[in-house]
């Protein structure tokens, strides 16, 4: 059940569901004012000193260039130049490029490195990050601990409301799914990750007129996602053709009716008596790509 490494940043497909964050720790990020354009595309620069490598490795994560960041951060630690906090600079970006399991992994290197001089915003992000990678990894109850052990340190953590709202959601525990989210959501109310998990919910629950209300604040936002999701709310009240109109205007006919088709066909499974939190959660482990083969 691999639900999440996709769901962040990926550039194969759009998924229903946006499961966690990838956590960038800024914190310690020295102001650089250099262009990303004066950085070559084709390979990472070379630096001469770890101050150098650091500043090249924030500025490349500030730009979002995610993968060339973590080939710096991983050549700093191949020289032992990576130490403490800059360990969970490493570990929180890598998150978004390694295997769940190497995050584990470097995450709990950071954690011990930072021993009893942790911050609580550390914590979080140490925590946050195990809860996402076994999230990944489909083990709940793991993810679900390092979730609540970011909340202890910061109970105003998102991420980690998120993460909990979709565990529940997996267990099939929509009450508190929905309480995660909601809480969640009123902390950050521009989060559209946390928007969209709720209006999944809401559809689990069969309350697609509060889906539909939820997403439509944010249905010109950029955000693919969003779109989709209200696409599968509008067919599921049985309005595929604004369903249609809604995604005419950003994808192809040709896909925007391939994508209809997949929602319709678990729109009557549904009403021949299929879960529709089963329907939903397979939706979401299917990307759809939005450029035509």
């Amino acid at each position: 059940m691999n639900i999440v490494k996709g769901m962040i940043g990926s550039t194969r497909g759009f998924y229903l569901l946006l499961v966690c964050f990838v956590v960038l720790l800024g914190g310690c990020s020295t102001q650089v004012t250099k262009s990303s354009s004066q950085i070559s595309e084709s390979k990472t620069v070379e630096t001469d000193t770890a101050e150098e490598a650091l500043k090249l490795a924030h500025l490349l994560r500030n730009n979002g260039r995610y993968q060339a960041a973590y080939e710096v951060y991983e050549k700093m630690d191949e020289k032992g130049q990576l130490e403490g906090p800059f360990v969970l600079e490493y570990a929180s970006l890598s998150a978004s490029i390694l295997s769940a399991s190497e995050a584990i992994a470097l995450y709990k290197r950071a954690q011990g490195e930072l021993g009893k001089e942790v911050s609580d915003s550390q914590q979080q992000a140490i925590c946050v990050g195990l809860g996402r990678a076994y999230l990944e990894l489909a083990q709940l109850n793991k993810a679900k601990e390092q979730f609540q052990c970011a909340l202890e340190a910061s109970p105003q953590s998102v991420m980690a409301l998120n993460g909990l709202g979709v565990i529940a959601s997996m267990n099939g525990d929509v009450s508190t799914a929905q309480e995660n989210l909601q809480g969640a959501l009123d902390i950050a109310p521009s989060n559209e990750i946390v928007l969209n998990n709720l209006a999944l919910s809401w559809l689990s629950s069969g309350e697609f007129q509060k889906a539909i209300s939820l997403l439509k604040t944010k249905q010109s936002s950029q955000n693919m996602s969003t779109r989709l999701n209200l696409a599968l709310a509008y067919v599921l009240i049985d309005r595929e053709d604004m369903a249609r109109e809604l995604l005419l205007k950003n994808i192809s006919r040709n896909k925007t009716e391939a994508i209809l088709d997949s929602y319709v066909t678990s729109k009557y499974r549904i009403k021949n008596g299929s879960d529709i939190s089963a329907e939903i959660l397979a939706l979401t482990n299917s990307p759809f790509s939005l450029k035509d083969e």
